[in-house]
């Protein structure tokens, strides 16, 4: 075994290389199992969904111009 393999070998055993390894495979088997909704929603839901998530992106953006505009003055 040459010193380059030997190195790949340590990298892929390392407690912060198997930890990654298994948050990401954790949330992709999360992601597969909620891809698919399990309720069914009324057009009055996802409108009132929609709604809400607008709304929190425009606090969102109020609260950044906020930030920016108190930040620049000073």
């Amino acid at each position: 075994m040459n010193g380059e393999d030997e190195y790949r070998d340590l990298s892929d055993e390392s407690l912060l290389g198997r930890t990654f390894k298994g948050w990401t495979a954790k949330i992709k088997e999360i992601n597969k199992r909620y891809s698919q909704p399990r309720l069914k929603m009324t057009p009055l839901v996802k409108v009132s969904l929609l709604v809400l998530r607008l709304y929190l992106i425009m606090l969102v953006v109020i609260l950044v111009y906020k930030f920016y505009t108190v930040v620049s003055f000073r």
